[in-house]
């Protein structure tokens, strides 16, 4: 019962009821997980069908663009005629051959994925094609020799009043008697009564590792609208057995498989399947792993507690051991400090060790003084526990020589960890740090606070070898933190004239304006030469002007990480660092009021002066002056006016800047604008220099960062507001636009917003 009361039962009991909380909950997770899991696996299956009808649709509708230029390119109609006219033989085969250069560009094109482009005369029996011109006997009985698509098949789909006509896939032998063959998918363009036909040899395996991948144990059907198979990725298309799909059914399971349909905007069906075993064969992999994770973790956690337990009890058990032993420390020797390794139990056995000393001294004192007096003594001596820092006149007046050392605390603006939020706190807490850990090794000591961050500790009689070593301890304890601030700590040959002590400090804060910028605590004792630095906006100032003139925010950084390296090598003292980031922001500003050409505004120059002064580090700098130039370029670039537009492109940007979130398409704009959809498709890419959909990917994609930046609202929500109802394609062509995904964007704009108010602050 005594050890159910003890610290030790009680933290180790807290540790295990936390633990308990997290096992439970990792449990049901994991059953919810667990339960969830297969639905999961069959809808990312049927978002993949989709998405994969997506991108083939996609690809179709550039195809189609590309066929309906081809047919209508001047150079073939003109050949056209003449084969109409005067006959094949005297032909003007120079049209033909920029016909022919024209198809090699498609071809080559690996966006296309074509084997060849044909444009076959069947009347006259002539080809052109990426290798040249050539009878159509050759072309399909040889280059193209396939037992489904002879030379009579060409020929007699001439008559077909189709214009769009895809054919399913076959194997091609790309020379007779070669065992070279590709799997190609023909797609044909005609216009009825035409006397000519476009052939594109599509390279449908191509195609498939492209838009779906190479999933093992996956397969892909590709029908059209009358259930005709035009490709199948698994065995031959003789052997599928297609699961037949009620009205409005996407997901059927049959045979022990799972079947996802999904039909594309051109009309072609896209059917994919997965077999069932490897949706258990995934559960029950995953259920092992979960399994000894869990064991793992609750082990570790087990033993991870324990020790701690200990730990945190262990200190505490010293210190009731030594207020509750009634000898005198005088007695029993100096108290036992640092062993805890915790700062605040340290602190606290150290503060016990010197009111045990002080209470001895204090009783000893009343058992000599009058019982009438013993109240008011008692107090007095309780009033002078703590030195008054000013009394340090009479510390000095005692005689004797006495060193000084100068601590200078330069707090850091970008911080790993956690930044105190006081900073005056902070220096106190290492003005109590600095001070115990002197008086530990110098009897005759003072240690006070000069300005806001600066400590001075003023020593009697000092060792030079004793005060090097407390030094030297100093630094590996300031470095552990020297992400929170970085100390620069100073010392000058010991004097005995008390009257020459501000001069002797003002020496001190001169030496420390002398320090290198370096990410470390710096020991310095005598002066040094500070080199001759020459300044970079004398000698490449305009660079610089050029760069913010041409909002080209790398090349600025760029600029200034060479001068500040310069400096570096240079070996330069903060004070230099400082006059010159000071110098730079002063060109930045004076240039932007000299720029006519933009809407001015305020320039916060006082708040970038205030971030500049907490800069130690060369990080720092360089982190400020992104932020400024950043702000400088945003500005300028906000400022320039936008160039008039043509009314149908300014009509374009109005419509789709206003319906971005709905399910917009190239035909609505085109019944809005009166234009087809091909010449508007072709019109927006010659006049913006992207087609419809990038644009609206653009548009949807920055009020979709603009809304992570702004609102609470969870992924799922922004992605519907602007026009994804599928979350796994926004994730997908966010990533794409900006590298990162929707969850990490928010994060970091969050993190730059706290660290732009901390700067402020």
């Amino acid at each position: 019962m005594n050890k159910k009361r003890t610290l030790f039962f009680k933290i180790f009991v807290s540790f295990l009821a936390i633990i308990s909380l997290f096992c439970l909950f990792y449990i049901l997770i994991y059953y919810v997980f667990k339960t969830s899991l297969q639905e999961e696996i069959v809808q990312n299956s049927h978002n993949e069908t989709k998405n994969t009808a997506e991108r083939f649709s996609n690809h179709m509708e550039q195809i189609q663009i590309m066929l309906f230029h081809v047919y209508n390119n001047q150079d073939l109609v003109a050949f056209n005629r003449q084969l109409q006219r005067v006959g094949f033989q005297q032909a003007d085969y120079l049209k033909a051959k920029n016909v022919m250069k024209d198809i090699r560009g498609y071809v080559y094109n690996s966006l296309f994925l074509l084997e060849d482009i044909i444009v076959h005369f069947p009347n006259e029996r002539l080809t052109l094609g990426k290798s040249g011109s050539g009878s159509s006997d050759y072309m399909f009985n040889t280059s193209y020799q396939s037992a489904t698509y002879p030379l009579e098949h060409w020929n007699t789909l001439s008559s077909e009043p189709s214009t769009f006509l895809i054919s399913p896939a076959a194997s091609f032998q790309m020379k007779a008697g070669s065992p070279e063959s590709r799997l190609l998918l023909p797609y044909t363009f005609k216009n009825p009564g035409s006397a000519y036909q476009i052939i594109a040899m599509i390279d449908i395996r191509k195609a498939v590792q492209s838009f779906f991948g190479t999933t093992d144990g996956h397969t892909l059907t590709i029908t059209d609208q009358q259930s005709n198979i035009l490709y199948y990725s698994g065995s031959t298309s003789a052997e599928v057995r297609m699961p037949v799909f009620q009205e409005g059914e996407t997901t059927h399971k049959q045979n022990g498989r799972y079947y996802f349909k999904a039909e594309a905007a051109d009309g072609l069906i896209y059917i994919t399947s997965l077999a069932d075993t490897r949706i258990t064969d995934q559960l029950q992999r995953l259920t092992g792993y979960m399994i000894l994770i869990f064991v793992f973790s609750l082990l570790a956690a087990t033993l991870v507690s324990l020790y701690l337990s200990r730990r945190l009890h262990t200190p505490v058990k010293d210190m009731l051991s030594s207020l509750l032993d009634r000898t005198s420390l005088n007695d029993v020797g100096e108290f036992r400090q640092g062993e805890s390794h915790i700062l605040e139990y340290d602190l606290i056995q150290s503060r016990i060790g010197e009111l045990k000393i002080e209470k001895d001294t204090i009783v000893a004192k009343l058992n000599r003084q009058n019982a009438i007096l013993t109240n008011y003594s008692y107090m007095n001596q309780l009033k002078n526990i703590n030195t008054d820092l000013s009394e340090w006149n009479d510390f000095l007046a005692d005689g004797g020589s006495y060193q000084i050392v100068y601590y200078d605390i330069r707090f850091r603006i970008s911080e790993k960890g956690t930044m105190p939020l006081d900073r005056e706190r902070a220096v106190r807490h290492l003005l109590d740090y600095i001070h115990l850990q002197t008086k530990e090794k110098f009897h005759a000591n003072h240690t006070f606070q000069m300005e806001k961050n600066e400590i001075v500790s003023v020593l009697k009689e000092a060792p030079a070898f004793q005060l090097q070593m407390l030094l030297e301890q100093l630094k590996a304890s300031l470095d552990e933190e020297k992400h929170y601030y970085v100390v620069t700590i100073c010392t000058l040959p010991a004097t005995d004239q008390p009257t020459k002590f501000s001069e002797t400090y003002q020496q001190l804060r001169d030496l420390a304006s002398e320090a290198r910028l370096l990410d470390e605590t710096q020991l310095i004792s005598e002066a040094r030469s500070l080199p001759d630095l020459k300044q970079p906006l004398v000698k490449r100032g305009r660079e610089l002007n050029q760069a913010i003139q041409a909002l080209e925010e790398d090349a600025c950084m760029e600029w200034i990480h060479h001068s500040f390296a310069y400096f570096i090598k240079k070996d330069a003292s903060v004070l230099q660092f400082r006059q010159l980031a000071l110098s730079i922001m002063s060109h930045i500003v004076e240039f932007m009021d000299q720029q006519q050409s933009y809407k001015t505004s305020g320039v916060p120059v006082s708040e970038w002066e205030d971030m500049l002064q907490d800069c130690h580090t060369r990080e720092d700098y360089e982190t400020v002056f992104k932020y400024i130039v950043s702000s400088v370029i945003t500005n300028m670039r906000d400022s320039i006016l936008p160039a008039p537009e043509e009314p149908a492109i300014a009509m374009f940007h109005e419509i789709i800047n206003s319906h971005y979130m709905e399910d917009i398409s190239l035909e609505y704009l085109s019944e809005k604008l009166n234009l087809s959809t091909t010449y508007l498709s072709v019109y927006i890419k010659d006049k913006t220099g992207i087609n419809f959909s990038e644009h609206l990917q653009k548009i949807r994609m920055r009020k979709a960062c603009e809304l992570l930046a702004t609102t609470n609202w969870t992924i799922n929500e922004i992605s519907v507001r602007v026009g994804y109802k599928n979350i796994t394609s926004f994730n997908r062509l966010f990533k794409k636009t900006t590298g990162i995904s929707p969850g990490v964007y928010r994060k970091q704009h969050f993190m730059e917003v706290h660290q732009q108010r901390k700067h402020v602050d």
